[in-house]
């Protein structure tokens, strides 16, 4: 009976592609929006890397001639149907603020990822 060689990579069926290559058309960005604030002067906020945004609420600023923008993250994704709770995540008010952009992943200005 015939048996295919072994090659150094330890595959009989010859050299296989590698994964990233097996989905052409794949994007990781494919539905992603970046949300740009712009405010006029530096505004500390605290950490909230891998928090999911639940709630933005863009308002007029006190002095009537910018923004008030409200963020809430939460830790844990948001139940369909339900409304957030401030006291269950962290808030973040951006007061005054110049702009606000919400970016497709198709938009010019999106930061591409490296990942595909």
């Amino acid at each position: 009976m015939f048996q295919p060689p072994k090659f150094k990579n330890g595959c009989g069926n010859g050299l296989q592609f590698p994964r990233q290559y097996q989905e052409v058309h794949t994007n990781p960005d494919h539905d992603c929006f970046l949300l740009r604030v712009t405010t006029l002067n530096f505004i500390f906020t605290p950490v909230v890397m891998g928090m999911t945004l639940t709630l933005l609420t863009v308002n007029v600023s006190t002095d009537m001639r910018h923004h008030r923008v409200r963020l809430l993250f939460q830790d844990s994704p948001m139940v369909k149907g339900r409304r957030p709770r401030n006291e269950q995540g962290v808030q973040i008010v951006l007061d005054p603020v110049h702009s606000v952009r919400l970016l497709d992943w198709w938009h010019p200005q999106y930061p591409f990822s490296n990942r595909t």
